[in-house]
């Protein structure tokens, strides 16, 4: 998730990416926790809470609030499975959240100083949630290429 935050900032200073289509990437996603460790959700709902805060442009309130209430629906999800201590590391990151915030919105202003112009080339127009979970959508050329903005 660090790299999405990085590329987030650099977008927002104005930055370009360009791809390679025909490079091949490896990655090992959380290569020292286990998929199933509850630490690994705790981070991973942390983080990306934490990314938000410091780089979504606009009203942080509701985009907070239904990230939270998306956060509800995965510890239901957790509860159905009998993962119980998923649950907690969901909740852990929530009290995260709180417990750091005045330390993120310092950050967020921050970034906002160092903002130029935000590039939103590129900037998928759609729930990848909904996508994944609703559509059973499972990689990025199966998306609707349409849904992305363009030059």
């Amino acid at each position: 998730m660090e790299e999405i935050d990085l590329c987030w900032r650099l977008k927002k200073m104005g930055g370009r990416f360009l791809a390679v289509p025909e490079s091949v990437v490896y990655h090992v996603g959380g290569g020292t926790l286990d998929y199933s460790s509850p630490n690994k959700v705790y981070l991973n709902f942390r983080n990306n809470l934490y990314m938000i805060v410091k780089n979504h442009e606009g009203w942080l309130f509701g985009k907070i609030f239904n990230r939270l209430s998306l956060d509800g629906l995965a510890a239901l999800h957790f509860l159905f499975k009998g993962e119980f201590k998923k649950i907690g590391a969901v909740l852990k990151a929530h009290v995260s959240l709180y417990r750091h915030l005045g330390k993120l919105l310092k950050k967020r202003r921050e970034i906002k100083v160092m903002s130029t112009e935000f590039n939103s080339i590129g900037l998928y127009n759609g729930s990848l949630l909904w996508a994944f979970f609703f559509k059973g959508i499972r990689t990025f050329s199966a998306l609707n290429q349409r849904l992305f903005r363009g030059d």
